[in-house]
């Protein structure tokens, strides 16, 4: 290997080792409270070698909070097209389960950030632009839909009703601990199929694959 691409891997490898211990500071102290001595701590690395690859804490926290929205992208796109076939529909129902499965990566970490984008603008304009971009997809999906049925409904309602409620089970689900996953998947698949008049005991709460085998999407 030459030594510019030696660097170049290394650099990555670094830089990924220091998200990964960002993450797990947010997991256990909370966005706020996290600190560069409560990364260093996680990655076992020094507070120089930080320093090193990022400008700022604040940095750091941003190119973490990237590096989550590409991993939970990624982890989502594979489950959609594992679950959800060749049917529109049941890919629109597929995607709307990712969010509720136990082995998505981090998903408390969301929470914080969440929190975040209230005080920094550039973790908003992140979460703005990712939420943007999921609201259009869905839409589009959910476009098809209803064109394959000839339904009469309101799509950009729909749309936004299939986002809420989802976000409002999940916050419920990790603030409250009230219900379970498979509740939320009980919930949202039945919503649905009453608004697609599909029969809901056609579709399976549960996904056709092994959720272990797809640990490997949980890092970049």
């Amino acid at each position: 290997m030459k030594r510019a691409e030696k660097k170049i891997l290394t650099l990555e490898t670094r830089r990924r080792e220091f998200t990964i211990a960002t993450l797990e500071s947010i997991r256990k102290h909370g966005y706020i409270n996290s600190t560069i001595n409560t990364i260093s701590e996680e990655s076992g690395l020094s507070r120089g070698l930080i320093s090193h690859y990022f400008k700022s804490k604040d940095d750091l926290l941003l190119f973490a909070f990237r590096y989550l929205t590409e991993l939970l992208e990624k982890f989502h796109r594979h489950v959609v097209s594992s679950w959800g076939g060749d049917s529109h529909f049941d890919k629109l129902l597929a995607s709307s389960m990712v969010p509720f499965l136990r082995e998505q990566p981090y998903r408390e970490v969301w929470l914080h950030f969440w929190s975040a984008a209230r005080l920094k603008p550039e973790v908003s304009e992140v979460h703005r632009r990712l939420w943007g971009n999921y609201r259009s997809s869905i839409e589009r999906r959910i476009t098809i839909v209803v064109q394959e049925r000839n339904l009469n409904l309101n799509i950009r309602n729909t749309a936004l009703m299939y986002t809420q409620l989802i976000d409002g089970l999940w916050l419920g689900l990790i603030l409250e601990e009230a219900y379970d996953d498979r509740t939320c998947r009980m919930i949202l698949r039945d919503w649905l199929c009453e608004v697609f008049k599909e029969d809901p005991l056609k579709h399976s709460l549960d996904p056709p694959f092994d959720l272990a085998a797809l640990q490997s999407y949980n890092t970049l």
